[in-house]
């Protein structure tokens, strides 16, 4: 972006914060409960498509009156009738901010809502609304889904737009299928460990196994990285450099690349000579064309001497 244009929306940021302030009202103490029809009044389109919200249906639910539906959250509205003046009628969109008495939360202490309160999310967003929108048909209220997400997270939608990645942004999955934005761990992840969260859905990884691969039952982010990665199959690094990160070279691969004679191989009784083709069959060849079962098995690999090396 060029600087004449960050310095514009700059100022558009500035505007809007102004704007909010100057609506960040609250109905005054001695104002009465008008009703939701004269808020329809004005507010039509709202009070039209209030009844097919969330909020709407839950007040026929509960059997609540539906008469003072709108002021159960913005407060008597008198005030604001009789004068006109947005000031005189509360608005969470500006109101329930961190340090306020938060509307939203006086109602939605089930499921964990609560726990928001001294969460990242709802700190650094300033409250509920600038993820919620209160009169949304949709039954979680959320204004844009993964979308809303990535207006934050960027790197996260540059991940979610490499070579592989979960099918986010194909629209089979959205990032609620693993995240919690309610919840108190830094990562968010859907009330599970990482690895727990994992074989919820890829649940032929998770064993347990005789032979195991320590790093894929510890943290399968160890080799993967599952927002998007360049290398196949989510691995933070292509085979063998991944691999290689933890394990010496094979024998068979991993001797110099000269001609000559050789006394010793680097592993006694495995055999393995050095060829001009050594270096190309040590990094251009992936360790799971042989070492399938790399998650684990219950199966002995062919090698006698190496019964746990994960081949088949």
């Amino acid at each position: 972006m060029k600087p004449l244009r960050r310095g514009l929306w700059g100022l558009v940021a500035i505007a809007f914060l102004v704007i909010g302030s100057a609506q960040a009202g609250q109905p005054p103490p001695d104002a009465a409960l008008v009703g939701s029809a004269t808020c329809a009044d004005c507010h039509d389109a709202v009070s039209e498509a209030f009844p097919m919200t969330a909020h709407g249906k839950a007040f026929v639910a509960q059997a609540e009156d539906n008469h003072v539906a709108c002021e159960s959250c913005h407060g008597p509205g008198s005030a604001h009738v009789d004068e006109g003046d947005p000031e005189l009628i509360g608005n969470p969109h500006y109101t329930d901010a961190p340090g306020n008495s938060d509307n939203c939360l006086s109602c939605h202490t089930d499921m964990h809502a609560d726990a928001v309160f001294g969460d990242a999310h709802y700190d650094a967003a300033g409250g509920c609304a600038d993820c919620h929108t209160a009169h949304d048909a949709k039954s979680s209220m959320v204004l844009e889904g993964s979308d809303l997400c990535f207006s934050c997270h960027r790197d996260k939608m540059a991940q979610a737009n490499m070579p592989s990645h979960h099918p986010v942004r194909e629209g089979l999955m959205e990032c609620t299928d693993c995240h919690d934005p309610h919840g108190k761990s830094t990562s968010h992840t859907a009330g599970m460990e990482p690895n727990e969260l994992c074989f919820s859905c890829h649940a032929a990884k998770e064993g347990p196994f005789i032979f195991e691969h320590a790093p894929a039952m510890e943290d399968c982010s160890i080799c993967h990285e599952p927002h998007g990665t360049v290398a196949d199959n989510l691995l933070v690094q292509t085979e063998p450099t991944l691999c290689l990160s933890c394990h010496q070279m094979h024998f068979h691969t991993q001797l110099t690349g000269l001609e000559g004679e050789f006394e010793s191989p680097l592993y006694e009784g495995r055999g393995g000579a050095s060829s001009l083709d050594g270096f190309k069959e040590a990094m251009l060849t992936k360790c799971t064309q042989c070492h399938t079962a790399i998650h684990g098995t219950d199966e002995p690999a062919q090698s006698i001497t190496a019964p746990g090396a994960l081949t088949r």
